[in-house]
């Protein structure tokens, strides 16, 4: 399965990669709730594909979010 990560804030591509099988636990998804994962993560089962969205370096920098801030205001992060 191909899985293709996009910026959900500003939409540029992040990644693709592929595998074999998807792991949630390796992947973080274990973490996301039923709400979340409808949200973040679309699944194309005749293409056999995903796309996952997420933030990419930019946009975490643009938001505030970078892991020095985000250890300032005690933000946790999927793994």
């Amino acid at each position: 399965m191909k899985i293709f990560y996009n910026c959900a804030h500003c939409g540029a591509g992040i990644d693709v990669i592929e595998v074999d099988q998807v792991d949630e636990v390796k992947f973080g998804f274990d973490c996301l709730t039923a709400e979340e994962r409808q949200d973040i993560i679309k699944v194309d089962v005749k293409e056999n594909t995903m796309h996952v969205h997420s933030l990419c370096d930019k946009c975490i920098e643009t938001l505030g979010l970078d892991e020095k801030k985000a250890v300032q205001q005690q933000i946790n992060f999927l793994h």
